[in-house]
């Protein structure tokens, strides 16, 4: 009988109050990572998106400067640049799949802008400020 009450008094453990603040900790810990994570990912989203759209400016810029002509619309689209060698390959969306439309618009003054998907757009340098900074 004495061997097990010994065992009882040298058993070890947690209490449920440790338990309890174990898990409380855990749980604060959680809810600062998770809304920082997305953040984290949202933002990599966004430069994604935005290199994309720097890709195909420049890849505009060079078809312009090599004198292609634009469609109907003073545009040059993904699809053009890519078969004429500007972009090695059409951007993906970093969301998933492909974007819905992009392409380049030239206007009058020179000045370029990028749209990608629905609502993914860039506005780029004129030509003047191309020639200036090289």
């Amino acid at each position: 009988m004495s061997k097990i009450k010994q065992l009882v008094k040298q058993e070890k453990g947690f209490t449920l109050i440790e338990l309890l603040a174990v898990i409380v900790i855990l749980g604060i810990i959680a809810a600062i990572a998770v809304p920082a994570i997305g953040s984290i990912i949202g933002d990599a989203e966004e430069d994604a998106h935005d290199a994309n759209a720097l890709s195909l400016l420049g890849a505009a810029r060079l078809a312009d400067t090599s004198g292609e002509e634009t469609n109907e619309e003073s545009q040059y689209t993904m699809d053009f640049l890519v078969q004429e060698g500007y972009l090695d390959s059409t951007p993906s969306n970093p969301e998933g799949g492909e974007y819905s439309k992009g392409f380049v618009t030239v206007a009058e003054d020179d000045t370029f802008t990028v749209t990608l998907g629905e609502d993914i757009g860039i506005d780029g340098a004129s030509k003047s400020e191309l020639n200036s900074d090289e």
